[in-house]
């Protein structure tokens, strides 16, 4: 570890122990398909883990892992949603 205080960014992301739909975490060939962060700290030998772990930023990094690869958009179909309903409304 280093030495002194160490300052992470990033986006925190809790543990997802169940898995993802259809598919399940195989630990015997190292694919993981959701964040089940006991369980990837016990097929590494890990000690105790928090519950959590951070996905890093894109700032700079002379080393993997790369950081700023969570994609996080939302959809915006607030006007769909509101002429369906207008639609709607007007037929009835």
């Amino acid at each position: 570890p280093p030495g002194g205080t160490a300052t992470v960014t990033g986006l925190l992301r809790l543990t997802e122990p169940k898995g993802a739909f259809l598919r399940y975490n195989d630990p015997g060939t190292n694919r993981w398909y959701s964040r089940d962060v006991s369980a990837i700290s016990t097929a590494r030998g890990l000690g105790p883990v928090a519950p959590y772990f951070i996905d890093a930023d894109a700032g700079p990094a002379a080393t993997a892992p790369v950081g700023g690869l969570t994609v996080e958009r939302f959809t915006n179909n607030h006007l769909v949603y509101g002429l369906t309903w207008f639609a709607l409304a007007v037929m009835v």
